[in-house]
This record gives C-alpha cells, sequence and structure tokens, in this order.
C-alpha cells in the first residue's frame, strides 16, 4: 500500500494530505466509520478511485484503519510500563 494513515488531535491538524510522506492524517476524535467516510473523501480530493465500501489506494490496495488510540494511551508512562 502506497498510502498510509495516521491520526491526529483535530486541533493539530493543518492538511490532512502529506505528499511528501503519502500520509492521511485524520482526527482522532472520529470514531472507525466517520474516519473511514473522511479517508474515502480525502482520497476523492486526490482524484482516487473509490469502490462502493472500504478505501483503496491508487495502487490498487486496501488501505486498512487501524483504530485510533487514544493520547493518554500514548503517554510515556503507558509505554515505559505497558499498562
Amino acid at each position: 500500500m502506497c498510502i498510509r494513515v495516521q491520526y491526529a488531535p483535530r486541533q493539530d491538524l493543518d492538511e490532512p494530505w502529506d505528499a511528501d510522506r503519502l500520509v492521511i492524517t485524520l482526527p482522532s476524535e472520529l470514531t472507525a466509520t466517520f474516519a473511514l467516510r473522511a479517508l474515502r473523501a480525502v482520497l476523492d480530493e486526490l482524484d482516487v478511485e473509490q469502490p462502493e465500501f472500504g478505501a483503496r489506494c491508487w495502487c490498487g490496495e486496501a488501505i486498512g484503519l487501524l483504530p485510533a488510540i487514544p493520547q493518554q494511551r500514548r503517554s510515556e508512562q503507558v509505554i515505559k510500563h505497558g499498562a
């Protein structure tokens, strides 16, 4: 897959598409359903034709959305202690 997806807090988002890194950044506050819709909207703006369901990269491979991990679960303490 050519395109990767990452999540960030909405207030930290400037542009959803980073062409240099081939990354689409979605707001971490979105539920899975709305994240997929947002991803498809960005891909549509990039003129990447989409199937009826799911999302596809321009290479044709399906783009999988991993669940957004809340910011508090990514803290240094959680990473060190495995909580």
